[in-house]
């Protein structure tokens, strides 16, 4: 007599999955080479920064449903340091959590778990890198710009995210964007005259116009702008609200010619924030064709993005202002 689907037995492995410890063989590195091709930042602002995160970092995890627990969670393998330098990593590669399996010593599934634990900690560490300007600010920055510009408090432009068909017909047909023929989420950002991010919105719309007809800044315009305050965008946000837009057919008329060339100019920084935030996290970038995460993944990844690109740029003193550029300064001097 036979048996059928009878499983093969196999003996336990001889040996013992061992973790790699990564960085501490890094941290040998007198040049600490590996922070700027990995963490896209120097060493001591990676000390800094998980200095900040630590209580953070080790607090409890989430439950799944959403819940914080009160009590402490079960022991994790690695000490904040590593969990931090693994979701800069990740987010500078952007690679499935199954590649990292042997190198961390964890499984996929709490690679991915811990991964959205630290974002979540980044968020909150630095919830004061991103923050609305209150009615003082503002009406400093709308008194920057003469002309046309006067009182305009920032620039705003939407990117937008690839991620998978939604197997949910409502979802698909809100996320699906006829301008890229893809279904994505959008990335609702205004950046100010420095190139720092002041408000990061991400969630579905079918074009940009509806997107913004959804978020606080138009529903509640009252509270974020005094006055005659606005933001600048592109053709695609024509119509009410706290925006003003450049001509789509300005015709020969040489005003209106004029308008949309300095506009142009002058939106040309947040899209120069957008690449330098791409270039920093390429997770973010056009290299990903295709989003294969969770949507809470990838809202917390792009908050997590903005509010480091600020907080990195605030470290060095950074600034993308004509006024501060380093060639004034040069022409000033000499």
């Amino acid at each position: 007599f036979f048996r059928r689907n009878l499983r093969r037995r196999c003996d336990p492995p001889n040996t013992a999955l061992e973790p790699i410890n990564v960085l501490e063989g890094l941290l040998r590195d007198p040049a600490r080479r590996y922070i700027g091709k990995l963490c896209h930042m120097e060493a001591w602002q990676f000390f800094l920064l998980a200095d900040r995160l630590k209580a953070l970092i080790e607090r409890p995890r989430w439950k799944r449903n959403g819940e914080m627990p009160i009590k402490k969670g079960p022991d994790v393998h690695h000490d904040y340091y590593h969990r931090l330098f693994f979701t800069l990593e990740w987010l500078n590669s952007g690679n499935f959590f199954r590649s990292s399996e042997p190198k961390y010593g964890w499984g996929k599934s709490s690679i991915q778990e811990d991964n959205i634990h630290v974002l979540r900690a980044i968020c909150e560490g630095l919830e004061d890198q991103v923050s609305w300007p209150n009615a003082d600010r503002r009406a400093e920055l709308a008194a920057l710009h003469p002309g046309v510009f006067r009182d305009m408090i920032g620039i705003c432009d939407i990117k937008e995210h690839c991620i998978e068909k939604s197997k949910d017909c409502v979802k698909e047909n809100v996320s699906y964007s006829a301008k890229h023929q893809m279904n994505s989420f959008k990335n609702l950002s205004v950046i100010d005259y420095t190139g720092r991010f002041i408000y990061v919105l991400v969630g579905l719309g079918k074009n940009d116009r509806e997107f913004f007809t959804q978020c606080p800044l138009y529903m509640q315009r009252g509270v974020y702008f005094t006055g005659n305050q606005f933001v600048a965008s592109d053709g695609g946000f024509h119509g009410d609200g706290p925006i003003q837009c450049s001509f789509d057919n300005p015709g020969s008329n040489e005003n209106k010619k004029q308008f949309n060339l300095v506009f142009k100019e002058v939106r040309a920084g947040i899209e120069t924030a957008f690449a330098r935030v791409c270039a920093w996290f390429p997770i973010l970038g056009l290299n990903k064709s295709k989003w294969n995460y969770s949507d809470e993944t990838l809202q917390l990844s792009v908050h997590a993005a903005s509010r480091l690109h600020n907080w990195l740029m605030n470290t060095e003193n950074l600034s993308y202002d004509a006024a501060s550029s380093a060639e004034t300064y040069f022409k000033c001097y000499y």
